[in-house]
């Protein structure tokens, strides 16, 4: 009995163990699923959140510094008038105003960037760039990775957005990406790309006449890059899983315990006791005895048959020899 019992209880421990391994193998699917999902969401929105300053910043903010500086200005006419007057009355005509530096907080592509890069404080391996190919500032230069993406947009411009994961080298950690085109859509755009002569002075002072022209309409000149790490989520992932695979082994535990009680009772005990009876009845230990019989028990019909085996032996057996 020993023997059969011993292979019920790894039988049975076999079924409950397999299905704890399926049970995780899912729920490590479904978690980690779930997490690059979470994590595609957060860089889809960012990269809206990013879009919408681009959109303020040339649509609000950008107009009311141009109405500010054309308020500053006193047109031709006045500046020849007033050059007259102060001739006349003895005063040297003013030297000519030194260029200004470019006022770079009116730029669409750089309001998005510092917003949103304000993250990096916080929160390590988010980040936001503006890249390009041709890039009038040499810190949005794309890198080879990002060069690969402009590429693809450029011969897929109505493309979706492009997504990815790779490993960031700066931070030692795979992040997940998503990337969409920098495509010339307005000629507002072309004053400050398309020939250094076009440029603001102001531009051309702080930037140079080397970078950043050539660009035409309908033009992929860039891509608009969200980072987002992976590591928080799938940690999170891990933790949940951790937290299932504990909670559906503890009741496996009482299940497989409870089968065990049951078989061993139910089963492996009667059995146990039957086995013992006819080894005594074979060995002429006992006589009479007789198996109980109770209709709640699983091994009733067998015991009814037993008893009925060794009522007829015992007949045999008392029965006198002709």
């Amino acid at each position: 009995m020993k023997q059969l019992q011993t292979r019920l209880v790894f039988i049975i421990f076999s079924i409950f163990f397999t299905g704890w391994l399926i049970c995780g193998l899912s729920i490590w699917s479904l978690e980690f699923n779930k997490a690059k999902k979470d994590i595609l969401r957060t860089a889809g929105i960012l990269l809206d959140t990013a879009a919408a300053v681009r959109d303020y910043t040339s649509n609000q903010v950008q107009p009311q510094f141009d109405l500010i500086e054309a308020g500053l200005k006193v047109p031709v006419a006045d500046q020849a008038a007033q050059g007259g007057n102060n001739q006349a009355q003895g005063y040297q005509p003013t030297e000519e105003k030194e260029v200004p530096e470019f006022n770079r907080v009116t730029v669409p592509s750089y309001a998005a960037q510092q917003v949103l890069n304000q993250l990096e404080k916080n929160k390590i391996g988010y980040s936001y760039r503006e890249t390009a190919i041709n890039p009038t500032n040499r810190k949005d230069l794309a890198a080879p990775w990002e060069l690969e993406i402009i590429n693809y947009f450029a011969a897929n411009p109505k493309a979706p957005p492009k997504m990815g994961e790779r490993f960031d080298t700066l931070t030692k950690q795979k992040t997940y990406y998503i990337a969409k085109p920098i495509q010339i859509t307005k000629e507002s755009c072309l004053v400050c790309h398309s020939t250094p002569e076009r440029a603001p002075a102001s531009l051309i002072k702080t930037y140079g006449s080397e970078n950043g022209f050539g660009w035409k309409l309908n033009e992929v000149v860039g891509a608009r890059v969200i980072s987002v790490p992976s590591i928080v989520q799938y940690n999170e992932a891990r933790r949940s899983i951790g937290s299932y695979l504990l909670a559906i082994a503890s009741i496996f535990l009482v299940a497989y315990t409870a089968v065990i009680v049951i078989i061993y009772r139910s089963v492996t005990k009667p059995l146990d006791f039957i086995t013992h009876l006819l080894e005594e009845v074979s060995l002429h230990q006992t006589e009479g005895a007789q198996l109980p019989e109770d209709k709640s028990n699983p091994l009733n019909n067998l015991n009814r048959s037993i008893n009925r085996l060794l009522i007829s032996l015992n007949k045999a057996l008392k029965s006198p020899q002709k």
